[in-house]
């Protein structure tokens, strides 16, 4: 065993060992850079990258891969500022780490940075990017798990409150993390064919599913997302529990207890959401 992986049991434990795969977003236009940072992600095989070097691109990989953390560099049409306010808006939860080519990062632009928003700031300069991928895992890694067991505690504690809803964004991330934890137990034709049986069955009675896409190896897409400002409402919001819940349904005739064997899983927030009961 490495340093690096000493460095992350050390940190997040063997529970949180056993995630599959972690996916990050690298938001960097210059491919000097990117692909030094990539070499550096190659070498834990628990990180899985894809590189983004525009804003569209950078909200499409997120959606669609279900990104666990970005990676946040200099994109083509925004700066950092602007780029971190949109994605904080639209990811709550999802921790972005602010890279600069400066040597030094100074304790007043460190903490004036993470003042708005990122989770931390890592040097990428030729003689420090060897130290990224211990600083993915000393403060991203460690951050995560903790928001998770945060969640997962909240959602115990507001059994009694009202459910409140989501954006169209970390709607379109959960169903697609949805897929993901299920393809650890069923090939994805299956899981395409079953997202295809459900909607297709419930779309007359529950007309907003329309604006919801699914191919045929379950991946859902929402191409209508750009156009949606405000977040689900209560029935849109039911409507997607009433899918998910058809959706396991049909899992759960060939895996008895399917949907318990999902919420026994470490399920993000946004996911546990979308498999409550509705109400």
């Amino acid at each position: 065993m490495n340093n690096s992986d000493s460095f992350f049991e050390e940190f997040v434990g063997e529970q949180y060992l056993q995630k599959p795969l972690i996916h990050i977003a690298i938001a960097e236009s210059k491919p000097t850079i990117s692909q030094a940072v990539l070499q550096e992600i190659k070498k834990d095989n628990r990180l899985v990258s894809d590189l983004c070097s525009n804003y569209q691109q950078l909200v499409q990989t997120v959606s669609q891969q279900s990104s666990d953390l970005i990676l946040l560099g200099k994109l083509e049409d925004l700066n950092w500022l602007e780029v971190c306010r949109r994605c904080l808006k639209q990811w709550h939860n999802l921790p972005i780490i602010l890279l600069v080519d400066q040597r030094e990062v100074s304790d007043f632009f460190r903490d004036w940075a993470i003042e708005r928003g990122v989770h931390d700031v890592v040097s990428i300069h030729p003689q420090n990017v060897h130290l990224l991928q211990q600083a993915l895992i000393r403060h991203t890694l460690r951050g995560t798990l903790q928001n998770a067991i945060k969640h997962r505690r909240e959602i115990k504690g507001a059994s009694a409150e009202k459910i409140d809803t989501l954006t169209w964004e970390a709607t379109l991330v959960a169903l697609n993390r949805l897929t993901k934890y299920s393809s650890c137990y069923l090939g994805p034709l299956a899981i395409g064919n079953y997202w295809h049986k459900s909607h297709q069955s419930l779309v007359a009675l529950h007309p907003s599913l329309e604006y919801w896409k699914v191919d045929y190896q379950g991946q859902i897409s929402c191409p209508f997302i750009s156009e949606q400002i405000e977040p689900l409402t209560a029935s849109q919001l039911q409507d997607i529990q009433t899918w998910v819940r058809a959706f396991l349904k049909e899992c759960e005739r060939v895996i008895v207890d399917f949907s318990q064997i999902l919420q026994a899983k470490n399920l993000s927030a946004d996911v546990s959401k979308l498999i409550s009961p509705v109400p």
